[in-house]
Order: structure tokens, then sequence, then C-alpha cells
């Protein structure tokens, strides 16, 4: 994955929150190790409240692919928005250690 199209996206993304009004926490744009297969998230203070996941996504969705895919050959795997206390939420789930128990 190319640096460049990194960057595309991330300003396509940032372009996007101006519109929109959204404050912005933290845009992350991470290829997935597949090929041009891109993996983003998007955490914003203020903006997403009263906005349906759903809807914020499938909105942000449609604008890079207008604004950052011209050839098409990106593929979006992962695409989180979340509200600042989503993600704070998400942030504190810890991951258990899978414990094995051998019978003696």
């Amino acid at each position: 994955m190319k640096s460049s199209k990194i960057d595309l996206l991330r300003t396509t993304i940032e372009e996007w929150v101006r519109l929109h009004q959204i404050d912005a926490k933290l845009i992350e744009v991470k290829p997935s190790g597949i090929g041009d297969n891109i993996h983003i998230l998007v955490v914003a203070r203020k903006g997403f409240e009263n906005w349906p996941s759903y809807e914020r996504r499938s909105d942000l969705f449609k604008y890079l692919h207008n604004h950052a895919n011209p050839d098409k050959k990106l593929v979006i795997t992962l695409l989180i928005t979340m509200t600042e206390e989503e993600y704070d939420k998400y942030d504190r789930v810890e991951t258990v250690p899978r414990i094995v128990f051998e019978q003696i």
C-alpha cells in the first residue's frame, strides 16, 4: 500500500469531517496487510451524537469512494465511526487470557 493513498484517504476524511462540522478526536487509516485493503477508524468528540452509526458510516464510505478512489481499486474492509463515549467504552474492554485446563 502506497503512503500516498493513505495520505489521500486521511485528507479526504479530514475534508468530510470539516464538511459535517465534526470535532474529530482520532482519525486512523491503516493498511489491512492484504493488497490495497484499508481499515479506517474515526472517533468524534462532537458531531456523531444524533447521527445513527449506520448512516454516518454509509455517508463516509460513499464520500471516500467518490473523492479518494478514482481507480476503484481501494477496498475498505473495516470502517468504524464512534463517539468519544463509545470509543472510551471500547478502549476499556480488556482481552481475557484464555486458560486451558488439562485433565490429569
